[in-house]
């Protein structure tokens, strides 16, 4: 079987992620499943530190 080449996010798609968790209070399956992606994938370790970090910050 051929391994699936792994998908890259450009960082407008990673922002927009981040604020559906953050700015919209989507949980992070809710938010994987308008982006269209799986919720095991925008659960993983970077992103996952990426939307906490944007949360702590003052932005």
């Amino acid at each position: 079987m051929a391994k699936l080449p792994r998908q890259s996010f450009t960082a407008e798609f990673r922002e927009q992620a981040v604020k559906l968790v953050s700015d919209e209070k989507l949980t992070l399956p809710e938010a994987a499943r308008r982006l269209g992606m799986s919720a095991k994938t925008l659960t993983f370790k970077d992103w996952a530190i990426l939307i906490r970090r944007f949360r702590d910050s003052s932005w």
